[in-house]
């Protein structure tokens, strides 16, 4: 059994909705709308979540968006990185890549987060690197 790791939040809002997974073994938590909203197409729109939080270091919050709403609807979100020591309001903008316009109700699921481990990393300057199979090839260096 993996270890449970405590995520605290704090409502800011008295509309703000606590994060919660929908499944016990879902890889991450849903997030919600607190309040009602319509993204035009071609646009985004900001929501901020009314929660803050806690996150433990060595941690890091991902935000996603949620499959289904990018699948049938093209309802996209900025990926974003929640930090351990930021306390600050959560936002995240959703982007309106369908045809039509889409409406959210408060409570509705909005994106997803996924609490990940975040190794510390020392950033070391070389004068050569190593050479490796891939090289330099980058966008489409392997084909279609």
């Amino acid at each position: 059994m993996n270890q449970v790791i405590e995520l605290k939040f704090k409502r800011v809002s008295n509309q703000a909705m606590l994060p919660r997974f929908a499944y016990p073994d879902d890889a991450c938590f849903d997030l919600f709308s607190p309040n009602d909203a319509v993204i035009p197409v071609g646009e985004s729109i900001i929501i901020d979540l009314g929660l803050a939080s806690e996150i433990p270091p060595g941690y890091e919050v991902v935000l996603r968006p949620r499959s289904g709403m990018g699948i049938r609807h093209g309802i996209m979100i900025h990926l974003g990185t929640i930090d351990s020591g930021y306390r600050g309001n959560w936002l995240v903008r959703l982007c309106n890549l369908g045809n039509t316009a889409y409406r959210i109700q408060r409570g509705d699921r909005i994106c997803q987060g996924a609490l990940r481990e975040v190794p510390r990393v020392r950033i070391v300057e070389i004068d050569e690197l190593s050479p490796s199979s891939r090289g330099c090839g980058g966008l489409g260096s392997t084909g279609r």
